[in-house]
């Protein structure tokens, strides 16, 4: 994980993810997980200009107050390159196994949006004193405040009733899932929202992950060698649609992000890391995509 922070940034990506799940979620679940917030401080102390954060955040994993020090401390590691990612969270088998409450969809999503107006006020305000129906802070003091002016809360999630509606209102970017028509009708839903609370849309940076994921190599003989290596990692074979290993079709899927809104296309990989994909999208497909955009 070290090695290929590093390697990203040498490479000139924006941002690095981690995740935050205590099991892994494929194949063997029983493996080997390192804790996803304590990674990313390693990270800070390791890089100097790549942005951090986790992608994002179980709400229901801790304190909402506990959390904003969190990041503000990680934003002082990395000099202002912190990005805090929260989410409902949804894993009901990591909540059982570690003893945390499994709270319906509903009252998860209410927890989400009172923390997000918490956080906010933690990172921006002297004192900091609220009573939702979840969560109660008197007189609350976070100190020292982060080094941007303004910590960057990234939302995770697709739900167009409540998850969308607390992005509307609190987030500075959102992270979703689908091909892009699926986006599209997303960034619709998030813009009423908008709308509905007084908030200006383009104030929030979309963010989408990379559908149907990416390998790219030589030929799809490489792209099954490398879901091999992956299968034999986690012990289990690695199914699902063949993800996009064409440059051309990696630039081409970019150019249909970018013209529904996406802002910034986020792909995820496991170990053992695709540090090859990695380079051949720094090397091939984001000079051409570039090109085509200047074009």
């Amino acid at each position: 994980m070290r090695d290929t922070a590093l390697l990203a940034e040498r490479l000139g990506y924006e941002l690095l993810f981690s995740w935050d799940h205590f099991i892994p979620l494929r194949g063997d679940t029983t493996g080997r997980a390192l804790e996803g917030w304590q990674i990313l401080p390693a990270w800070g102390a390791i890089t100097n200009r790549i942005r951090i954060g986790m992608l994002v955040t179980g709400i229901t994993y801790r304190n909402p107050g506990v959390l904003a020090k969190m990041v503000m401390t990680l934003d002082h590691i990395t000099d202002g390159r912190a990005i805090l990612g929260v989410g409902a969270a949804w894993n009901e088998t990591e909540h059982r196994m570690y003893g945390i409450d499994f709270d319906t969809p509903g009252v998860r999503l209410a927890k989400l949006d009172e923390s997000c107006q918490i956080i906010r006020s933690l990172l921006e305000n002297k004192h900091t004193t609220f009573k939702g129906k979840y969560y109660t802070f008197t007189d609350a003091l976070a100190e020292p405040k982060p080094v941007q002016k303004r910590l960057p809360i990234l939302i995770g999630g697709g739900g167009e009733r409540k998850t969308l509606r607390t992005t509307a209102k609190y987030a500075d970017m959102w992270h979703g899932f689908g091909r892009p028509e699926q986006v599209a009708r997303k960034i619709e839903v998030l813009r009423a929202h908008c709308k509905d609370v007084g908030r200006n849309p383009d104030e929030i940076e979309i963010c989408c992950g990379f559908d149907p994921g990416l390998c790219l190599r030589d030929s799809e003989q490489d792209v099954q060698a490398r879901r091999a290596e992956v299968g034999k990692r986690i012990g289990s074979p690695v199914s699902g649609p063949l993800p996009i290993w064409r440059a051309e079709d990696a630039v081409k899927r970019l150019r249909e992000y970018e013209r529904v809104g996406v802002a910034t296309v986020i792909f995820g990989m496991g170990s053992p890391f695709d540090t090859e994909t990695m380079q051949r999208f720094a090397s091939q497909v984001r000079p051409k995509f570039e090109a085509v955009v200047a074009a």
